[in-house]
């Protein structure tokens, strides 16, 4: 069933809002991403294409809003990922073609179960300086949050979407988050998520175990409106040793910045390290890149990353890998957009008699 629905809503995104009275508003969303991906070659045994799939119905509801910009919403986000047909999922092709750290379509994954992956309440303080939000957590929306860290821009490739040197937890993870600026300038900010939350799986009582990922970080921006693209950020993180899951503990840092020149150019740059803990797929990593608006709305993306695979994650001995992925999203309508993308992985760790795989992919998004 969740095949059939990919195929037929392939690449649907849709959004409408509702004014309350008052002050209240409510908002729905509707978005499927479909991703196919090809690679020049494979392990033995294993398949080198992929074509998956992500569903998302979303929205809140703003019970109250100040001429202050203080504001308290529920948040909602019903959620799904599979892979289309007898394809594995893009999320897969990375191990399929000998990759490690530098997966080529992460995020789309196989076993991803409808879900109610977010139920919280943000309440806006401070005249809208601070924010506190707490319940089910995507945790990537907070996690070293990063212009980049989403499905929608023009990079596929883990490097540029959640720093390899980084943890991750179940997308609908119990949490909290408290940020806020303390200047003009600087922010501070603190989160705690459940770490043995399973994505697909709607399942509180996995914070029973009392194990969690903690972070806090400090940013700096020219102004509170400059934030999202004008920002450079530090995070530190701990997560607890996962005791039935057999995953020690680990920590690490990152430090993310990025600038927007004019309205046109959206340079980047990631790097962090970690001890190779907590399951993450690399013990150092950097990633610079820029995203280019064209005429109209196209975009075009190209960038650059590294990684060294974590030892405690995948064991010693394997090369660092690189990659290079460059895509251009054609604007096709108002609703209607493409993203081929082209990657090259060099040093595949999992495979030392290829010296690079490429990945080529295409990425559909239509709204109404």
């Amino acid at each position: 069933m969740k095949t059939k629905f990919a195929v037929a809503a392939m690449a649907l995104a849709l959004t409408t809002s509702v004014q309350g009275q008052g002050d209240s508003s409510v908002s729905l969303g509707l978005q499927v991403y479909a991703l196919y991906q090809e690679a020049s070659s494979s392990l033995d045994g294993r398949d080198d294409n992929a074509f998956g799939n992500i569903n998302r119905f979303f929205g809140d509801w703003t019970i109250f809003r100040s001429d202050t910009g203080n504001l308290g919403r529920v948040e909602w986000r019903i959620e799904s990922r599979s892979n289309i047909g007898n394809f594995q999922a893009p999320g897969s092709l990375g191990s399929a073609t000998g990759i490690a750290a530098l997966s080529p379509g992460f995020g789309y994954s196989e076993n991803f179960d409808p879900d109610l992956d977010v139920l919280n309440w943000t309440q806006v303080f401070a005249n809208g300086r601070g924010k506190f939000t707490a319940g089910r957590l995507a945790f990537d929306l907070y996690f070293d949050d990063f212009p980049f860290l989403t499905y929608t821009r023009g990079f596929m490739n883990r490097s540029f979407i959640i720093n390899p040197t980084m943890p991750t937890a179940g997308s609908g993870a119990l949490g909290g988050v408290v940020e806020g600026f303390v200047t003009d300038h600087i922010w501070l900010g603190t989160q705690i998520f459940d770490a043995n939350a399973v994505s697909g799986e709607f399942d509180w009582d996995t914070v029973e175990k009392g194990e969690w990922l903690k972070a806090v970080e400090i940013g700096y921006a020219p102004s509170i409106a400059e934030r999202y693209n004008n920002r450079i950020q530090f995070t530190y993180w701990e997560k607890d040793e996962r005791t039935l899951a057999g995953v020690s503990k680990g920590s690490g840092w990152a430090v993310s910045a990025i600038h927007e020149i004019g309205e046109k150019y959206l340079p980047f740059i990631r790097l962090g390290h970690s001890d190779g803990g907590a399951g993450v797929v690399a013990e150092s990593a950097i990633s610079a890149g820029v995203e280019v608006a064209q005429r109209s709305d196209n975009v075009w993306t190209v960038g650059a990353g590294w990684a060294k695979p974590s030892r405690k994650t995948f064991g010693p001995g394997l090369d660092n890998e690189t990659v290079l992925e460059t895509s251009y999203t054609f604007q096709l309508s108002q609703k209607f957009s493409i993203t081929p993308d082209v990657q090259v992985v060099f040093n595949p760790a999992y495979d030392p008699s290829r010296s690079s795989v490429w990945v080529c992919g295409l990425r559909a998004l239509f709204s109404m």
